[in-house]
């Protein structure tokens, strides 16, 4: 296995992204947090993507994944553009007119002119400029693959954190026993590498890990922090209010107050990128958390337009129906009863069958056949032979929908 996945190839794909075995992704997480030599390799592979891109070497499908994995790589993207500016200024120069012999300067322009070798100095150039940087970090390319590689089977925060893939919500704090090593040397790297380079990557990075650590006053510290470099950065304003919302569950006193910082955190995400799905997760939750049920409910719709199956999704579609459930509670027994019977008579039976279902376990007068066995008694007292037929009716269509759903026969006339 470890062959397999220090050959070029697996990295080349895990660069293009198109590695989507989980056992390989985690394997290649793994030697990115702990094998200095194996970044070395990372890096260098990925200058050679630059160099055949930049060169037009690569096929249509290559390249394509190559573009798309631009998008969220900055550091790649800066590589890209200086090999271009490289190339570009190499190939500018035309000596074709000049009469004397070209100078030992000259001559070296003219050597990397050529495509050929104006390719392989910008590979030089950039693995130095790299090897540079990684010496200054004192940290791998990315500082949070091992903390995502350790929390893969389980997230310690309800809240969704910047690009973390999804993992259940677990009970447990801190991570597993077998991984406490690993978090150690991880934190001495990223305390190192906020020390010696404190920019909005590093201080980001540190807080992310506080929180995961859930020492959440920490984490706002270096959020904030990281913000002072990059103020517009929608993914780390994401990850201050995740701090604050789940600060707000211990703090008691201020438990409004986090709440409200953290819903105002997750809106400023949102409005810098509108597509960032963590942050109008957690804004969903915020609102609902607030007891704002009405806004909630709109942005967790919202929530699942942008994102209809994942398993984020799922979670955000089990809120939602809490959320509704919860709404059908506080509402009085008429209005869950006019409810109910302007679904039946729309024909929405879904509807109809989902206010039964929140109102049928409570066994108290909100139930809807309680209620419409009433509603058929004053009918039949008052004559009124239309209502005390649609009640019967509504009556028989809730019995034929517990018998064929749930086998259950109390309800049928």
């Amino acid at each position: 296995m470890g062959s397999f996945l220090k050959s070029e190839e697996t990295i080349r794909e895990y660069l293009l992204g198109r590695v989507s075995d989980e056992t390989v992704l985690e394997g290649l997480e793994d030697l990115l947090f702990a094998d200095e030599e194996f970044c070395s390799q990372v890096a260098l592979v990925e200058d050679g993507l630059i160099n055949d891109y930049v060169l037009g070497r690569l096929n249509p499908k290559d390249a394509a994944s190559f573009q798309t994995m631009l998008t969220d790589n900055p550091e790649r993207r800066f590589k890209l553009d200086l090999t271009l500016a490289l190339r570009e200024k190499a190939l500018a120069t035309d000596f074709s007119e000049t009469k004397d012999k070209p100078s030992f300067f000259t001559s070296i322009i003219l050597f990397f002119r050529q495509p050929m070798y104006a390719g392989a100095f910008a590979v030089l150039l950039i693995t130095l400029v790299v090897f540079g940087v990684y010496l200054s970090k004192g940290t791998n390319p990315d500082e949070l693959a091992g903390l995502r590689s350790i929390y893969r089977q389980g997230r310690p925060t309800e809240t969704r954190l910047s690009s973390f893939d999804y993992a259940p919500l677990t009970q447990l704090r801190g991570a597993p026993e077998a991984d406490e090593r690993r978090l150690r040397l991880l934190e001495l790297r990223l305390l190192e590498a906020a020390q010696t380079t404190p920019n909005h990557q590093t201080l980001h990075a540190l807080g992310v890990f506080h929180l995961m650590q859930q020492k959440y006053a920490d984490a706002i510290k270096e959020f904030e922090s990281a913000l002072k470099f990059a103020d517009n950065n929608a993914q780390i304003h994401n990850d201050l209010g995740a701090a604050h919302f789940e600060l707000a569950k211990s703090a008691k006193e201020k438990r409004l107050e986090e709440l409200a910082r953290s819903l105002e955190e997750f809106t400023k995400a949102t409005e810098i990128d509108g597509n960032l799905l963590e942050a109008l997760f957690n804004k969903s939750l915020a609102l609902q958390e607030l007891g704002s049920s009405s806004q909630a409910r709109d942005s967790w719709t919202l929530y699942l337009q942008k994102d209809p199956s994942s398993p984020w999704a799922d979670e955000a579609r089990k809120n939602l129906k809490r959320l509704e459930t919860q709404q059908t509670l506080f509402k009085s027994d008429e209005e869950v009863l006019a409810d109910f019977l302007a679904a039946y008579r729309n024909h929405d039976v879904g509807r109809a069958q989902k206010i039964h279902n929140e109102t049928k376990g409570l066994l108290t007068s909100i139930m809807v056949p309680l209620q419409l066995s009433r509603r058929y008694l004053i009918a039949r007292q008052n004559s009124n032979e239309a209502e005390a037929r649609e009640s019967i009716d509504a009556m028989a269509f809730i019995g034929a929908f517990e018998e064929s759903q749930n086998s259950e026969f109390f309800f049928l006339n």
